[in-house]
């Protein structure tokens, strides 16, 4: 069997042969290829970034509350007391994704304390 692929691969159509084929379509004999995933639209990036975003947040509360206690009744070691900085320093900077100039489609997504490198 041949087919019309169209030429942006979203789809294709069944043919008797080439002269079949219209202008944004190609040839293809035997079974066509997979239909191309679109890239997702500007609304559905940004809610994408925005949820990425809102689970990164979650984790950083998560690791904050402890060192936050330890800091507020007077328990923390040093450590702890950067460590939170930098938490926080993180949460800044989750928040302000939106800002970038590439958002949604290219993100420079922070590093969180844990994955920094010196």
């Amino acid at each position: 069997m041949s087919y019309a692929v169209r030429k942006d691969g979203q789809g294709f159509r069944a043919i008797d042969g080439p002269d079949d084929v219209e202008s944004h379509e190609t040839y293809c004999e035997g079974a066509p290829p997979a239909p191309v995933a679109l890239p997702p639209s500007h609304e559905e990036a940004t809610r994408k970034a925005r949820d990425t975003r809102d689970q990164l947040l979650v984790v950083a509360a998560n690791r904050m509350g402890p060192l936050q206690d330890a800091v507020d009744r007077k328990r923390a070691t040093a450590t702890e007391v950067e460590l939170l900085g930098q938490w926080k320093d993180y949460r800044i900077d989750l928040n302000r994704v939106e800002q970038q100039k590439g958002f949604p489609a290219q993100i420079d997504w922070p590093l969180s304390p844990g994955e920094v490198v010196s």
